[in-house]
């Protein structure tokens, strides 16, 4: 019986090992695998190689080692893609770690080796000198890194293999390795500066509309092309491309003339300060926050670096000392990095981002993970009245600014900056406008919506949510539940007609104001980073029609104000064009101000050639509604009549428990149009 249970248990092991050994062995071109560490399933996500060690991402699908004159490639069997590093690092020690992109130009080798450190994940890989590595806190969860030692981040194991054919995948690499044409994309600013030039391998024959996504992206930066270019052998292939910054802050070239605001980490729950010892303080007063030493402002761009001053001496600017943040003097620009939730600040010698150290004194010190909400900056108003968190999202939040008693008249308008559904612009296109809108007597709400969208409802789910709050709070905030307008700039334009055109009733606003939008989700007209971020890179045609909001008018389409620039090289002028066929076409009243410009992004710039015509413009059409929307509700009758829970009766006599359209009558014969 012993050695009968002694041939059992060999038998066991010998099938076990087999079986490790047939799951673990890699068979190029002709298998697809899962791909896996010990910290989680690789897959991709938005043009990335992602993880599951983030949890902001899910597996999708299979990849294959492709062999060809003789090097290894690894190869997305759901994207079509291959692997390469993407050429900005985040952080700068150790080498560099790099996001790893999906891309079919370039493509960069791979080199697979046995490191025999973990039995069931023997696989390391490399490309271009560094290691793929999974890592909970890297932007994508993975990336590749100078580091080298083997750990439980950067051993791979293959699973569930299953045929594949490599026709086309080798069909990619012939086209890139022997037909690749250099192409030189020389980028400028809306002023003509030139801010670089990178030099990409195109393909004969392709015609370049957009940046590819192997070119080098700056932070908060729309990258457009006026002028496609076809791809020639033998010629000098220069594509011309604008920049356009939409960051998430208004900067100040002159500090005695500045843009100041409240800076706070950890979701806005920690203020950022100059008093001595650089501390967060989770609980300011009202008078601490309009303090010099709560006040920050913000000169330069993604591309020469932020310079961050502090009200109470701006002959010093914020830099890094040592491993903690103080002022000091000379000039100290940061490299600003994207998050949809906010901004961070990363030191330069080591790309280390500035963070709130929670000890108790939570003096700012630096940090290497991009996605820690320790280190992830939010912006206030110096003033605001209150910041509201809405129900639809995590991310989605209204920024309050009242019209005082003396301006008030019962109205509100949501204001919606753009930012390409990849991140939120800055206060040109939200509270910049606050001062103007308060004088004439508007409430204003400034939204913060979901970006890059977790789904295509997203956005306008936030909306949504935005518009409940101000109508449930009307009261509260002095406003008329039938005199909200919405208005939206580039794909905020696109957010704001998608709510003027996808909702009916009571949730529809009162009218649109529309600069520069985004309208259409058409690839032959669209703003396709807005399209990309919002449906996706492959969506249905059902979904593009559904989002195409010049498809969606009809004569119940609120009323619309529309400004765009007629040679816009971002958004095509085709968006405002066909959405005012649109809305003519249904009898619905439109106002335009086309102006004779390429520019985007311009909002309440008060340097923009024509900012003086747009506010005289606007100002005069918000004063020609006022006796339309004074006719549509009188301010807070309904509002205040519920409050006192006066008994409604229709005109025949009738209880009414919830009036909501049509004529109404108290006890007091008091006639109410709702």
């Amino acid at each position: 019986m012993k050695h009968l249970r002694f041939i059992v248990l060999s038998l066991l092991a010998l099938l076990s090992s087999a079986t490790l050994q047939a799951a673990i062995t890699i068979t190029e071109n002709t298998k697809a695998y899962t791909l896996k560490t010990q910290r989680g399933i690789i897959g991709t996500q938005d043009g990335y190689l992602t993880c599951t060690a983030n949890t902001n991402f899910t597996n999708q699908g299979k990849f294959a080692f492709i062999s060809y004159e003789g090097n290894k490639y690894l190869y997305s069997v759901n994207d079509k893609k291959f692997t390469c590093r993407e050429a900005t690092a985040y952080d700068a020690r150790n080498g560099g770690w790099h996001n790893v992109l999906m891309s079919n130009n370039p493509i960069e080798p791979i080199t697979v080796t046995n490191g025999n450190k973990f039995t069931d994940y023997p696989y390391s890989i490399t490309s271009e000198g560094k290691t793929f590595n999974t890592y909970v806190n890297t932007q994508k969860g993975i990336c590749l890194s100078g580091w080298t030692t083997y750990d439980a981040g950067n051993q791979f194991a293959v699973s569930d293999p299953v045929d594949f054919d490599p026709a086309e995948a080798l069909a990619t690499l012939e086209t890139f390795f022997h037909s690749g044409i250099e192409v030189t994309f020389r980028v400028k600013d809306v002023n003509g500066k030139l801010l670089e030039e990178q030099k990409l391998s195109g393909i004969e024959g392709e015609t370049i509309r957009s940046v590819p996504t192997t070119f080098v992206k700056h932070a908060y930066t729309l990258y457009s092309i006026d002028t496609p270019v076809t791809v020639e052998k033998d010629k000098e292939n220069l594509v011309e491309v604008e920049a356009v910054f939409q960051m998430p802050f208004t900067t100040s070239p002159d500090i005695n003339d500045a843009h100041w605001y409240n800076l706070s980490l950890r979701n806005g729950e920690d203020f950022c300060n100059a008093n001595p010892g650089y501390y967060c303080n989770d609980n300011p007063s009202a008078d601490e926050l309009m303090s010099e030493a709560y006040q920050w402002a913000f000169q330069g761009d993604p591309y020469d670096g932020i310079v961050v001053y502090n009200r109470s001496n701006t002959a010093q600017t914020l830099r890094k000392s040592g491993e903690l943040v103080v002022l000091g003097d000379g000039t100290y620009k940061w490299n600003l990095a994207e998050h949809a939730n906010g901004f961070l600040l990363a030191a330069p010698e080591d790309g280390r981002f500035i963070n709130v150290y929670h000890s108790s004194d939570k003096h700012l010190s630096f940090w290497n993970n991009a996605t820690d909400a320790n280190s992830i900056f939010s912006i206030n108003e110096v003033g605001i009245l209150s910041t509201v968190k809405l129900e639809s999202s995590a991310k989605a939040r209204l920024q309050l600014f009242p019209a005082s008693a003396e301006q008030a008249k019962g109205r509100a308008m949501l204001v919606i900056p753009g930012g390409g559904y990849a991140y939120v612009a800055g206060s040109s296109e939200g509270s910049d406008w606050a001062p103007m809108l308060n004088e004439l007597g508007y409430t204003v709400a400034v939204l913060t919506y979901t970006t890059p969208p977790t789904a295509p409802d997203m956005p306008l789910k936030d909306g949504k949510a935005a518009m409940k709050y101000l109508r449930d709070n009307a009261e509260l905030l002095g406003i008329s539940p039938a005199q909200i307008g919405v208005m939206g700039f580039s794909a905020g334009g696109h957010l704001a007609s998608t709510i003027a055109t996808h909702t009916t009733g009571d949730e529809r606003p009162a009218f649109q104001i529309l600069f520069y939008p985004v309208i259409t989700m058409d690839a032959s007209y669209t703003h396709q980073g807005s399209r990309d971020n919002l449906l996706g890179t492959n969506p249905s045609q059902a979904l593009v029609d559904l989002y195409s909001n010049e498809k969606q008018v009809t004569a119940e389409t609120p009323r619309a104000y529309l400004c765009w620039g007629t040679g816009d090289r971002t958004v095509p002028q085709a968006n405002s064009l066909n959405y005012i066929t649109a809305l003519e076409n249904a009898n619905v009243p439109v106002h335009t101000l086309p102006l004779n410009v390429a520019n985007h992004g311009y909002g309440f710039k008060t340097d923009f050639a024509y900012h003086t015509q747009i506010v005289s413009d606007l100002t005069t059409w918000l004063q020609s509604l006022e006796p339309i929307l004074d006719a549509i509700e009188a301010p807070n009758a309904l509002t205040s009549a519920l409050s006192e829970k006066v008994t409604y009766y229709n005109l025949i006599g009738q209880r009414v428990e919830r009036p909501q359209h049509g004529l109404f009558v108290t006890k007091g014969k008091t006639i109410i149009a709702k």
